[in-house]
């Protein structure tokens, strides 16, 4: 299998749940103005999402990223009346987490510390008004205990297409507290007005 890893080293922790897990109770803790409006036009990026649209191409189809091991933070985007993470700059759209990729939040030090770029962490969809769901863009994350048990304390953020991934702490399903972690939202499938990696995207719907 192909793999662009940030790390050779990995601390998966397996940590499925029966139960879909909840969504954070706030995405409001970016610092993301670093994001705004970040070309993404060189032949390198432009080549690297490339292969991350090749790589997710299939999970337009819904049930296939089900498949796959990704699973939806509630609500579930398929539930009438759901809604995803919204701010007055736009929507997130509706997360879908590989946990096995990111590791539970249980034990963040032990979670998967690699970042690849054609494995990413989460899928992101966003709702139609006919209640149909559309994949729009990707997210790398990793738990900042995990990637500083890996590559040392105080060790620099991942980068994804040469781009940092953001720190951010926020709860997570299974978690105590705020985790702190970085992320790195790529709107691979809709644009952004905002920048291909800024968390908030004003164009899709919920």
């Amino acid at each position: 299998m192909h793999r662009k890893s940030i790390t050779l080293l990995a601390f998966v922790v397996a940590a499925c749940s029966s139960q879909a897990p909840s969504e954070p109770a706030s995405h409001d803790k970016h610092s993301a103005e670093s994001l705004r409006l970040v070309a993404a036009t060189s032949p390198e990026v432009q080549s690297g999402l490339a292969e991350i649209r090749r790589a997710t191409a299939k999970f337009h189809d819904y049930q296939k990223a089900i498949e796959a091991g990704y699973m939806a933070w509630s609500p579930n985007p398929l539930l009438t009346g759901s809604t995803c993470s919204t701010s007055a700059e736009g929507n997130m759209g509706y997360h879908l987490v590989n946990v096995p990729l990111r590791g539970g939040a249980g034990n963040p030090a032990g979670g998967n510390a690699i970042v690849d770029l054609l494995q990413p962490e989460m899928l992101l969809y966003e709702k139609k008004a006919n209640g149909k769901v559309r994949l729009v863009g990707v997210e790398y994350i990793v738990f900042k205990a995990a990637w500083e048990a890996a590559n040392g304390i105080g060790a620099a953020p991942p980068e994804i297409l040469g781009q940092p991934l953001l720190a951010s702490s926020h709860t997570f399903p299974g978690g105590t507290g705020n985790i702190d972690h970085y992320e790195l939202h790529v709107w691979v499938w809709s644009p952004n007005p905002l920048g291909m990696f800024y968390p908030w995207n004003p164009d899709i719907t919920c």
